[in-house]
């Protein structure tokens, strides 16, 4: 039996995390897990509690047959938390779905994301991690028919835990256009679309809120995730959790300041 923990960042009352627990419950073999915000945490980040005490408590999740609990947290403290508190040793779990989360997290969202925090946790536990978002943002109570649409894949991410072949150190972050399932082009892989938006800042009375402007480019990346939701696809970029560029670390030899390691005597 593989065992399958959920989190998210809308909250445990979300529809999106209700969605993936039925569409992975129509799966054979799988025993499902939800550990998920006892609030909305959207755009978090990574953060994590440290200044108080998380306390999980037990929650009832739609009548489904899942173990569910709450932590007063963010999504990387329920990935934590869940791993150290609420599994025994050797009953870990075998794979994180992040998700699904109300609008998508393509380009440079996967560093404000807390759907993609509870992914990148699970790996840097040396559990597969993978984030699902849907592109609902201006229709967010319409989820359509997201289960059937995603089903095949969660399937194959779940036989590619079973069989311990999923990369590691490498997060899974999934965005779904929101269209018919006979509307989908199909599944890709895709880069991050890094300057798909614009930040902005509006004046209001009370101060200034963030706000996106996305322009229009005449020569899109065609493997960036943002065009290819936009053009149909189901984009499925694989996340690595080492920021390290080794390149510049050799570069970086060249600089006279810069000692070379590994010749001090022992």
């Amino acid at each position: 039996m593989l065992r399958v923990l959920l989190t998210n960042d809308d909250g445990i009352e979300a529809l999106g995390i209700r969605k993936l627990a039925e569409a992975l419950l129509a799966l054979s073999d799988v025993e499902i897990f939800v550990v998920a915000p006892a609030e909305e945490r959207s755009g978090v980040g990574h953060g994590l509690t440290y200044r108080s005490a998380l306390s999980p408590k037990p929650h009832s999740f739609y009548g489904l047959p899942v173990t569910a609990w709450t932590i007063d947290g963010n999504p990387a403290d329920c990935i934590k938390g869940a791993y150290h508190l609420l599994f025994e040793e050797g009953k870990k779990p075998d794979i994180v779905f992040s998700g699904i989360n109300v609008g998508t997290n393509l380009g440079r969202d996967i560093y404000y994301s807390g759907t993609c925090s509870g992914a990148r946790e699970a790996v840097i536990l040396g559990i597969p991690g993978v984030a699902l978002s849907y592109d609902n943002w201006t229709d967010q109570d319409n989820y359509g028919q997201v289960e059937e649409i995603i089903r095949p894949l969660l399937q194959l991410f779940c036989d590619q835990a079973r069989e311990d072949r999923l990369a590691p150190e490498v997060f899974w972050n999934v965005n779904i256009p929101h269209l018919p399932p006979e509307e989908i082009r199909g599944i890709v892989p895709a880069a991050l679309a890094m300057n798909h938006y614009e930040d902005k800042y509006n004046q209001e009375a009370e101060g200034y809120w963030l706000t996106r402007e996305y322009p229009d480019r005449s020569n899109p990346t065609p493997e960036e995730d943002y065009y290819l939701v936009k053009r149909g696809y189901i984009a499925v970029t694989p996340v690595h959790i080492d920021a390290t560029d080794r390149t510049l670390l050799d570069k970086m030899l060249e600089w006279p300041i810069v000692k070379q390691s590994g010749n001090e005597k022992k």
